[in-house]
């Protein structure tokens, strides 16, 4: 894989300078999804940026980053999702957020500590079904923000092929 996916985290994070950044040096692979929203990015100001993030993933369930919302709802299967996150987080000594531990961002950084095909499986049970429901929120959306969703999904696919049924 060409992709540390904990490089992606800035991306799906609460929008501080350091973040913004990061990102301006993100390296462009041709995504119209990454152009469309690096220039999104660029163009706003923060604290328009972190409004609009607000809005989007904190206060709208269908377009939270909770990947086990998606998946379960409040259903128990979500709690035993959250341990099983929890756990690679504690194995791989990466400290968790004021987050959930199903968010994307816990996410992120839990999978380049898995081997190939431990990725693999967790990526297509779990992370593209969920990005799969959140870019469904977008639906009908002028939301800049789905861009960001769309590139990592668009990642995931490039790198693991189309979801095949997930959860």
């Amino acid at each position: 894989m060409g992709i540390q996916f904990r490089q992606l985290i800035p991306m799906v994070s609460y929008p501080e300078q350091h973040t913004i950044s990061s990102l301006k040096s993100f390296p462009n692979n041709g995504s119209s999804s990454l152009n469309d929203y690096l220039h999104f990015i660029a163009e706003t100001e923060l604290t328009d940026l972190q409004e609009k993030f607000t809005q989007t993933f904190d206060m709208s369930p269908t377009t939270c980053l909770d990947l086990g919302w998606h998946l379960y709802g409040e259903a128990y299967e979500r709690g035993a999702f959250m341990v099983k996150i929890r756990e690679l987080l504690r194995m791989q000594e990466i400290p968790e957020s004021s987050e959930l531990p199903d968010h994307l961002t816990h996410v992120l950084a839990a999978l380049d500590g898995l081997n190939d095909a431990d990725c693999a499986e967790f990526v297509k049970k779990y992370v593209q079904p969920a990005l799969t429901k959140i870019m469904d929120g977008f639906k009908d959306s002028d939301n800049r923000f789905q861009f960001v969703i769309r590139y990592i999904d668009e990642l995931f696919k490039e790198n693991f092929g189309d979801n095949e049924g997930g959860v």
